[in-house]
């Protein structure tokens, strides 16, 4: 079984957003080096990604809302919701949200996102207007609905989110993770290029979790080994698995995971236990 936690299908509003541009994926950061054809995004076509799912071995794959005032491209969160109902037993929504209506909106949304039976809560402080850190007090009472309600919150970390790189800085979400212990957070792409900081506030905070995605699949991205390593440091635990698709081929995400060698125990903890537990599916 190998459940993909992070997925951007050719669905609705997904094929606007600039992955799906063919003069962006693949061809300027992120990308993929010797990147494998990828039919179902260059033809926006769902029946061709169920069928590379089939083929890559994903049973489960986690699609996520984009909420973000200033970001070029939203997904709204009844896409998700209708995307889960199209393809039942397929997919795991989590939703998004921001405060560009502000935070009462916000937390409706969250309420929203809970009666529509998303898993997580993602947000994107650094696409925001302006700009926001994710310990910027204006987010803790979405972090506190979140952990009141159970669902872990997603949080997207990169140099690519915000206006330069110490917007991904690690330390932001470990005070954020010390200030709501019970909170699960996954720091989707793992605050790269924050490595190893980002797994040093893994052993601090036993409530962060990481989802490296592209720059741990990337054979040439520097830094990527030190992810694997940080496999093994951490026993496997705490790390989720994602293609990030469109920017690499289903099938070829779980190709290059298989040159780190890891044993069948790491590799199921990875690949689909660890998601399972947080998620509770």
């Amino acid at each position: 079984m190998i459940i993909d936690c992070r997925l951007r299908p050719p669905y609705k509003s997904f094929t606007n957003l600039h992955i799906y541009q063919p003069t962006v994926c693949n061809k300027t950061l992120p990308r993929m080096i010797d990147a494998w054809d990828t039919p179902s995004a260059n033809e926006h076509s769902m029946e061709l990604f169920i069928k590379e799912l089939d083929e890559a071995g994903i049973s489960k794959g986690v699609v996520m809302a984009r909420a973000a005032a200033n970001y070029a491209h939203a997904v709204p969160n009844e896409e998700i919701r209708d995307l889960l109902r199209e393809y039942p037993g397929r997919f795991i929504g989590f939703g998004g949200v921001d405060l560009s209506a502000g935070i009462d909106a916000a937390l409706k949304e969250v309420d929203s996102c809970m009666n529509y039976g998303f898993k997580a809560i993602c947000v994107e402080p650094g696409f925001c207007d302006p700009p926001r850190k994710v310990d910027d007090p204006v987010f803790y009472p979405i972090y506190r609905r979140c952990q009141e309600l159970g669902l872990p919150v997603v949080m997207t970390l990169s140099f690519w989110v915000g206006p330069d790189i110490e917007y991904s800085n690690p330390a932001a979400a470990q005070r954020v993770a010390n200030d709501f212990p019970l909170l699960q957070l996954v720091i989707a792409h793992a605050c790269y290029p924050w490595w190893p900081h980002i797994f040093g506030a893994m052993l601090a905070c036993p409530n962060i979790w990481i989802m490296p995605d592209l720059y741990m699949i990337e054979h040439y991205a520097p830094a990527n080994q030190m992810c694997g390593d940080a496999v093994h440091w951490l026993d496997g635990e705490r790390i989720l698995y994602g293609s990030a698709y469109p920017c690499c081929d289903v099938r070829q995400g779980i190709e290059e995971m298989k040159r780190f060698n890891f044993s069948e125990r790491l590799w199921n903890k990875i690949m689909h236990e660890n998601a399972k537990k947080l998620f509770a599916i």
